[in-house]
């Protein structure tokens, strides 16, 4: 070394070269990507991969290259060095010097991405989703979806994109890198679905609105629900005398929709028996029920079971809920559950 700049010997060019390549590709940084982190014009580190290095390099730019590599000090330059280890992805143990952007434009190895596909295949298909459903909650198109499905990744993945594919596949951070056996969200053929609210009456507001979406809610949270499915939405939430339309008779309901009174009762007969395919987790309805459960003498002496309940629930409603979208019947329940949309309020 002389001074702040490193001898680059000049039989030494072609393992440099060679060990440059082989690391950046592992590492699934493009040449410009390397380039840009090093501080460096893209055509002087293209000419580097092929050999073409000049005598001395600065010690910084070596640093660099070494700590954008992620490989000890002194690996590039030093003889006899035994190959690195694959890399590896692991956001809880980066550098605490990456910032939280840094860590969301790491790319995962390329190697890594390519047992990626069949197991997100896999659970997507366990959801039942389309590959065009996941891609657009990933923001891919469906041929790239397709792509990385079948493994072929045309460029690596960043650890931003992993995450927002994991989200479409309802996973937690980390598990498509280490992917369960089944998928932990589906039970028996049936999506579990947790349904947190402060009240029994917002529950079912949520319930309406993943039947009404076939669960596709789920998948991008953030998108409002399209009209058909706000629609199917509103007529189950009618059903149970909740929602906009709570104290409309059916009838009346239909005709907001341009719908006949029949097509109502068929779509929501659809909904209730869709419920089927879900294993719905609702913490307030267990409370409601260790509380006194659904009976009026229960609501008239516990206010607490009336403010869990909701403003707009009735009693007899709750438990008709809990019977036919639940198919759990609960103690004290008064009488059979309402007619279809048939109850005036």
């Amino acid at each position: 070394m002389t001074g702040e700049r490193e001898w680059v010997p000049r039989t030494d060019a072609a393992r440099i070269a060679q060990r440059l390549r082989e690391r950046r590709e592992a590492s699934g940084m493009t040449q410009p990507e390397l380039a840009s982190k090093v501080g460096v014009a893209r055509l002087t580190y293209v000419h580097w991969e092929r050999g073409r290095l000049p005598g001395t390099l600065a010690t910084a730019t070596v640093n660099a290259l070494e700590a954008a590599l992620q490989v000890p000090q002194g690996w590039l330059l030093r003889h006899g060095m035994l190959p690195l280890p694959e890399l590896g992805f692991d956001a809880a143990n980066a550098a605490p010097h990456e910032s939280g952007r840094d860590l969301l434009q790491a790319r995962i190895p390329r190697a890594r991405c390519q047992e990626l596909g069949p197991h997100a295949r896999r659970l997507r298909e366990e959801l039942g989703l389309t590959v065009a459903e996941v891609a657009r909650a990933c923001a891919v198109s469906h041929p790239t979806l397709s792509q990385w499905e079948q493994a072929t990744f045309p460029k690596v993945l960043t650890a931003q994109r992993l995450r927002a594919w994991e989200r479409a596949l309802l996973l937690a951070p980390g598990e498509l890198l280490a992917p369960p056996a089944s998928h932990p969200r589906v039970c028996d053929g049936r999506w579990r679905v947790l349904i947190e609210a402060q009240t029994l009456e917002a529950a079912i507001h949520g319930v309406a609105a993943c039947l009404a979406t076939r669960g596709r809610n789920l998948v991008r949270p953030e998108q409002p629900l399209d009209k058909a499915a706000s629609r199917n939405a509103d007529l189950l939430g009618h059903r149970y005398g909740i929602g906009a339309h709570r104290n409309w008779p059916v009838v009346d309901v239909a005709l907001s929709y341009g719908m006949a009174r029949a097509d109502v009762h068929k779509a929501v007969a659809r909904l209730i028996a869709r419920s089927a395919q879900f294993a719905f987790e609702i913490p307030v309805l267990d409370s409601i029920i260790g509380a006194g459960g659904f009976s009026s003498a229960s609501a008239a002496v516990d206010d607490r079971v009336r403010d869990l309940a909701g403003p707009s629930l009735s009693m007899a409603r709750a438990a008709a809920f809990a019977d036919e979208i639940l198919s759990r019947q609960t103690t004290g329940c008064p009488g059979r559950p309402p007619a279809l949309i048939s109850v005036r309020r």
